[in-house]
């Protein structure tokens, strides 16, 4: 790979890099073969090889694998919290909302119109940030 440029990672190899990330614990070979639903290790194996290559997944001593965090661009649009991928929008909004909604009632002024626009606003983002979950969900299977 040449200096100063990035790797994406796509496909079966990102399907295998997220179990490894999302996993508690370190995988082998054949446990990757069958959560991801492949017909041989030699291809998890292949893709294994080349996650290592990109510095994704590092082999322990007794030949399992562990992920290595990435700063892929397909993953930094969420963080991990207890090995779960969670967008960064669903923080961010929460927070905005609860912000606004404590500034109000610290200060006395409620303004209703600004209150229904500031929960719409975070239950939509809330929405969007869920079905941008389900992009890993679906890469993964």
């Amino acid at each position: 790979m040449r200096r100063g440029v990035k790797r994406v990672v796509t496909g079966t190899a990102f399907r295998i890099y997220l179990v490894l990330l999302t996993s508690n614990k370190p995988l082998g070979v054949r446990e990757l073969q069958e959560i991801v639903r492949l017909k041989s290790p030699s291809t998890v194996k292949y893709h294994l090889d080349r996650l290592k290559s990109y510095g994704l997944v590092r082999q322990l001593p007794d030949g399992r694998y562990e992920a290595v965090k990435s700063d892929d661009p397909l993953l930094s649009i969420y963080f991990f919290l207890h090995n779960s991928p969670i967008p960064k929008l669903i923080p961010v909004s929460v927070s905005f909302a609860a912000f606004i909604i404590a500034y109000m009632l610290l200060y006395g002024n409620v303004d209703i119109i600004v209150l229904i626009a500031t929960i719409a606003f975070a239950i939509y983002v809330i929405y969007e940030g869920l079905k941008v979950k389900n992009i890993i969900k679906w890469l993964a299977s």
